[in-house]
């Protein structure tokens, strides 16, 4: 497979993980339903296969680049930020979505800003692929 067959993969894997995002913040209201937690455990499933297809498909990149890239700093950053970004995701969001889904009243303003400044931090990661800033 070609570089750019991984290229276009990465780009598709992008849009899968952002565009459901989009409307997680205004959905966490479905988790009171059975229906509404199986809506949204579907939707993030999606995000998760995106989130994963973007990670994979961008480590064979940079394994068919020999590294290259790795050498400018708003690769670095991106990748910084696509991890702590990945890391909070994982410790704290699945943590406050299980609590949701078993029941426990939780108050989902702190997700919701937490689901914005995530879509803000792809957004810089996706902006930062495509100009290259040397």
């Amino acid at each position: 497979m070609s570089y750019y067959t991984f290229l276009w993969l990465h780009i598709i894997s992008a849009f899968l993980l952002l565009f459901p995002s989009i409307f997680v913040p205004q959905l966490f209201h479905l988790y009171k339903s059975k229906k509404g937690q199986q809506l949204l455990q579907r939707i993030h499933t999606i995000i998760a296969i995106g989130g994963w297809t973007l990670l994979l498909s961008g480590l064979v990149m940079l394994y068919l680049q020999n590294g290259a890239m790795l050498s400018f700093l708003w690769m670095q950053f991106s990748l910084t930020l696509f991890v702590l970004i990945q890391a909070i995701d994982h410790f704290w969001v699945d943590k406050q979505e299980e609590m949701l889904e078993c029941g426990e009243a939780i108050d989902t303003s702190r997700l919701k800003i937490w689901t914005n400044i995530k879509l803000l931090g792809y957004g810089l990661i996706a902006l930062l692929m495509v100009v290259q800033p040397c």
